[in-house]
């Protein structure tokens, strides 16, 4: 008898995002191998101010494809060397666009807390403004739940008893939102989420990127941006869509190497031509 896929929803809280940056710096910069995990997480920890583990960071780096195993010990990849380049509110913004597109739904019970931090984004984005006291938590945790056990049961066969999403969890993945700048979280003894006015520049042409492949568009073709492809980007990018054209004009002279502006304008909207799909680690 086949047995049912564990789901881990879960994202903890200490597995902030500001804890990656340094574990892959460490990583980067040790004086001799480090073939253990758990050696990794020890030397992170004396290096920095923070008192918590870093095991949960490490494992979701991994997870990111920030981490790799090799025969001579842990590396950092590519993708990890990009985002080391960047200013931190960078640094954040691709952590978050990594995290929010690491499930898949042809692989659903592999990364389910990638899904349920994409769940929280999209969620959020939709009501555009909310305060984020106790009781919408629980609100927003329980419509969470019930959209979990509805999309994993067709394919899983997951019962209820197997989908625990808690107060903890809505709280980690808070605490990635809470690091983006400009911010989509603000607030002291009750935050508020809305939308955020811009975001950065590469975060806007990866998810611009993430559209147009999921559209199935031939690359150098011109693809129209449609009021709904619009919605689909500023959702990843949790951006106000009024402040869609502008990111594009930010973006279009930014990255002329990636994308260029469409052949083709008028009363259907703006059109824009990708030489090839983007990545992070083309960012460099």
């Amino acid at each position: 008898m086949a047995t049912t896929p564990k789901l881990t929803f879960h994202v903890a809280v200490a597995a902030t995002p500001a804890k990656i940056p340094h574990l892959l710096n460490v990583l980067q910069n040790a004086d001799s191998p480090i073939f253990d995990g758990s050696l990794l997480d020890q030397m992170a920890l004396e290096q920095s101010s923070d008192a918590n583990r870093f095991d949960e960071a490490r494992i979701l780096a991994e997870q990111l494809g920030l981490i790799e195993t090799t025969k001579e010990g842990l590396h950092i990849t590519c993708r990890a060397e990009v985002i080391l380049t960047k200013r931190s509110s960078v640094q954040y913004d691709l952590l978050h666009y990594l995290f929010y597109n690491a499930w898949r739904p042809e692989e659903p019970a592999k990364h389910a807390r990638s899904w349920f931090y994409r769940a929280v984004c999209d969620n959020l984005w939709v009501v555009q403004n909310a305060k984020l006291d106790l009781d919408t938590r629980d609100t927003l945790t329980q419509q969470l739940t019930n959209q979990a056990l509805e999309n994993f049961q067709s394919v899983l066969g997951v019962s209820g008893e197997k989908i625990s999403i808690g107060r903890q969890t809505m709280a980690g993945a808070l605490v990635w939102l809470r690091h983006l700048k400009p911010a989509v979280l603000e607030g002291e003894k009750v935050e508020e989420f809305h939308r955020r006015q811009a975001c950065s520049p590469e975060l806007f042409l990866l998810a611009l990127s993430r559209s147009y492949q999921l559209s199935g568009s031939q690359i150098g073709m011109d693809l129209l941006l449609s009021p709904q492809r619009r919605n689909e980007i500023c959702r990843l990018c949790l951006l106000e869509p009024l402040q869609f054209d502008r990111m594009l004009d930010w973006v279009l002279p930014t990255f002329p190497q990636f994308i260029s502006q469409g052949t083709r304008s008028g009363s259907y909207g703006r059109f824009v031509r990708l030489n090839h799909l983007v990545q992070v680690e083309d960012l460099m």
